[in-house]
C-alpha cells in the first residue's frame, strides 16, 4: 500500500490543489524540503492534483485517516503532521455491526456502545525516526488494548481515550497541546 501522505500545496488565495504522494510518508522531511523551495519531484508527489481549489474548510475532508500516514500543508509555511488512527481494532469482527451512512463517517455499534472508525491524532511532524518509533508505538498500543477490549478488561471507547492520551504524552511527541485532534468526521480541534 505505500506510505500515503496527502499533500495540500496553496495555489491562489484561500485554494489549495491536494496531491497524493504514494511513499511520501517514508520521506517526509525531504518531501516538506522540496515542497518549499516548490520542487516536489513526480517521483515522490503525484503531478496532478486530485482536487484543485479546496478551500481550507475542505483540507480535513479530504484526509481519510484510514487511507493516509501523513498529512503536510504547503503555504506560507509548510507544516507537516503524522497521522494516527485512534479506532481499537479487535477480534470481535462477528459481534460489530457496522453502520454506514452516506453523509456521516463510519460508526461501530458494539456492546460498548458506538465508536467513531476515523478518529485521529494530528501530531506536529517529529522528524523522521521520532515518527517511526511513534508510528511502532501506536500499532503495539492498539494491538495490546485491543486485546483488553476483546477480554472484556476495558471497554473500547475508554481504549481510544487512553491511546489519546499515551500519544499526547508520548516522548516523542513534540508537544502534545499542538496536535490537532479528528473525532471521526469532525473538524479537527486542540483538546
Amino acid at each position: 500500500m505505500g506510505a500515503r501522505t496527502l499533500v495540500a500545496v496553496e495555489r491562489d488565495a484561500g485554494g489549495y490543489d491536494l496531491h497524493r504522494s504514494q511513499w511520501g510518508g517514508e520521506h517526509v522531511d525531504r518531501l516538506v524540503d522540496l515542497i518549499r523551495v516548490d520542487e516536489a519531484p513526480p517521483d515522490l508527489v503525484d503531478p496532478e492534483p486530485f482536487r484543485a481549489g479546496a478551500s481550507v474548510d475542505e483540507l480535513l475532508d479530504s484526509l481519510d485517516p484510514r487511507e493516509y500516514e501523513a498529512f503536510v500543508v504547503a503555504d506560507d509555511r509548510t507544516e507537516a503532521y503524522l497521522v494516527c488512527r485512534l479506532d481499537i481494532e479487535t477480534g470481535r469482527e462477528a459481534a460489530t455491526a457496522v453502520a454506514r451512512d452516506v453523509t456521516d463517517a463510519d460508526t461501530t455499534v458494539d456492546a460498548d456502545g458506538p465508536t467513531v472508525a476515523d478518529a485521529a491524532a494530528l501530531v506536529p511532524w517529529p522528524g523522521e525516526a521520532a515518527a517511526e518509533r511513534l508510528r511502532r508505538f501506536v500499532r503495539t498500543a492498539k494491538d495490546v488494548l485491543g486485546d483488553a477490549v476483546d477480554a472484556g478488561l476495558v471497554p473500547a471507547p475508554a481504549a481510544t481515550r487512553y491511546l489519546a492520551v499515551r500519544i499526547a504524552r508520548h516522548p516523542d511527541t513534540p508537544d502534545g497541546d499542538a496536535i490537532l485532534w479528528i473525532d471521526g468526521g469532525e473538524r479537527a480541534t486542540r483538546r
